[in-house]
């Protein structure tokens, strides 16, 4: 999303519309993430983006146009050495594309080379 010239992630919450005269303006309800954590961004050379939920602190009202692409905020987990699971309170991790990069990481899509984009039928049991 773009926020005042600045390229900003939020959650959507719903869209709406709203009637002016004859004119109709498609909007959004959107809950704003914090910037990302500057430190980790920098160490891991701007590979993880680490950012906080606002929540209904952080609630504003855009047009849907301002939405510039698509993206998933996923709890940041982390592994000890053990093996054990952390899981964060209010911590979330940037993942662009997730269900590709997910698809691709677990070798589920394959190629039948049968001229059908069925690739989402792989996946149902």
């Amino acid at each position: 999303m773009d926020i005042g010239g600045t390229p900003t992630i939020a959650e959507v919450e719903y869209f709406f519309q709203l009637w002016f005269g004859n004119t109709i303006h498609s909007l959004t309800l959107v809950s704003v993430f914090s910037p990302p954590d500057q430190e980790i961004l920098e160490l891991s050379s701007h590979a993880a983006y680490i950012c906080h939920h606002s929540g209904i602190e952080a609630l504003i009202v855009m047009e849907v146009k301002a939405i510039t692409a698509v993206v998933s905020m996923v709890p940041d987990y982390q592994v000890t050495v053990n093996g054990d699971i952390i899981i964060p309170e209010n911590r979330f991790s940037l993942m662009e594309v997730p269900f590709i990069k997910l698809a691709a990481l677990c070798s589920v899509v394959e190629d039948d080379n049968n001229g059908i984009d069925d690739d989402v039928t792989d996946f149902v049991d």
